[in-house]
């Protein structure tokens, strides 16, 4: 393929052989997969353990039941060939296939937290109420076992002291809730990102025998979109400044060490950044470790960019996804917005002179739109929802989505694609005139550019 355009898109094999130790069949035993692209399933020993669908979530299978001790065969096949029923069905990325991501066993005992909820590590954390004076912590989860156990909360500050703790005991399903209240917090903010950190531990009722443990960030912060004061962030408004970022690094595509995810949010931090638009597709654990320490607020995303497909299984994967990645993610406190469906009517299809064809896939665009936001907030109540548009305000007016997500982003290339400079001004008023309530982020904008090219009278489209 080195000499033909383009990039191969196909299966794409993996062969791994895996010692099993003595023991290990009294074992609850996963392997958890950051990210493979984009269809992958998984052979123990000749029987398949389980696929997954999509390329930019992670996914787990338990093999205990595939196993034995002594050598185990391990083969993996991932396919990225194009799919119209899987996002991304469009978009100006490379949707490089295989394994890109980390990979690695977990091994649990029989009593252990959830591992079947999404590739989360099944316990979830939100700060439903903050304020300077005091915050409420709410965690909440589910537990895998047949006995009588606790599970003990405890919560740390920076330094390592433990400011609070909460035992509870699991309800009959497995699940539990808590609620601690924190006095006098240290706030998170992007020149402060203040983390605590809460341990979750899985304990023997009667003799409090140490049986599994999650460990999670927290930061306590509060905020809000105000169509006139803009992003209010600890009572406190705040200008966003930042980028969009791509998993992609010449030499590697997008299986990046996790120093290279690190690096860049070091880099939008060093520039005077604030805020990091993930796009167009929910990225590398190192990298929302990274926003959360360095104090970048973050927009995450599905990749549904520029078109849909008209069928139930585009639709349910589009929904799994979604779902996938805000439990994934849910914990960082960086994360103040969910996104998908980036630009996705500057695909429109071939049919787009014909009314009411179009009408109807307009009709299903904003269907899917509904769907996907009323997940997201039934999923996560506390956070922002967001579409980016691309800069037809009278198209998306027409499909009914300017009023879907709670924030809405504008894609605006004037001056480049079409247009002058000074009409990206007349853009924006025009949309704060027709649409005053409504919280906006400008969230592309520019032209394209290639580092190598210079010239002394620029033109559009010269790359310079």
């Amino acid at each position: 393929m080195a000499d033909e355009p383009g990039y191969y898109r196909g299966i794409g094999w993996y062969q791994k052989e895996l010692f099993i130790p003595e023991g290990w069949q009294e074992k609850q035993v996963y392997i958890h997969f950051e990210g493979a692209s984009q269809v992958t399933e998984l052979f123990v020993n000749g029987k398949s353990a389980g696929s997954h669908v999509g390329a930019y979530t992670a996914f787990n299978f338990n093999i205990s039941g595939f196993i034995h001790q002594g050598i185990n065969a391990i083969r993996v096949k991932v396919d990225n060939s194009f799919n119209p029923d899987i996002i991304p069905v469009s978009g100006d990325f490379s949707v490089y296939g295989g394994i890109y991501r980390s990979v690695y066993l977990v091994v649990l005992g029989q009593d252990h937290f959830d591992m079947n909820n999404y590739a989360s590590n099944g316990v979830f954390i939100s700060t439903p109420h903050v304020s300077a004076e005091a915050a409420t912590v709410r965690v909440k989860g589910r537990v895998s076992t047949k006995q009588k156990l606790k599970v003990l909360t405890t919560i740390y500050d920076k330094g390592g002291d433990k400011i609070a703790e909460s035992t509870v005991s699991p309800d009959g399903d497995g699940s539990f809730s808590t609620d601690v209240t924190i006095k006098s917090p240290h706030l998170w903010a992007p020149d402060h990102p203040y983390l605590y950190r809460v341990v979750n531990a899985l304990v023997g009722a009667k003799d409090g025998t140490l049986l599994d443990e999650v460990i999670n960030p927290l930061g306590f912060r509060w905020y809000s979109f105000d169509p006139e004061r803009g992003f209010i962030l600890n009572g406190e408004p705040l200008k966003l400044i930042g980028a969009n970022r791509h998993q992609d690094f010449r030499g590697l595509g997008s299986a990046l060490p996790d120093i290279l995810h690190v690096n860049d949010v070091q880099l939008l931090k060093d520039m005077g950044g604030n805020f990091l638009r993930v796009s167009h597709y929910p990225q590398a654990p190192a990298l929302m470790e990274a926003c959360d320490r360095l104090g970048i607020l973050v927009s995450v995303e599905t990749p549904g960019n520029n078109k849909i497909t008209e069928s139930e299984e585009f639709a349910r994967v589009t929904l799994e996804m979604q779902r996938e990645m805000i439990r994934q993610n849910y914990n960082h406190p960086s994360v103040i917005i969910w996104s998908y469906m980036n630009e996705v009517l500057l695909g429109l299809p071939s049919y787009r002179s014909d009314a009411p064809k179009l009408e109807h896939y307009l009709e299903k665009v904003r269907n899917l739109a509904t769907e996907i936001e009323t997940l997201c907030r039934e999923e996560d109540p506390e956070r922002y929802t967001m579409i980016a548009f691309h800069g037809d305000l009278d198209l998306y007016k027409r499909a009914g989505l300017i009023d879907v997500p709670q924030v809405v982003g504008w894609n605006l290339y004037q001056g480049w694609y079409d247009g002058e400079f000074e009409d990206f001004e007349k853009f924006l008023l025009r949309f704060k005139e027709e649409y005053p309530n409504r919280p906006m982020i400008v969230s592309e904008y520019g032209a394209d550019s290639d580092y190598r090219l210079h010239i002394l009278a620029p033109a559009r489209f010269d790359k310079t």
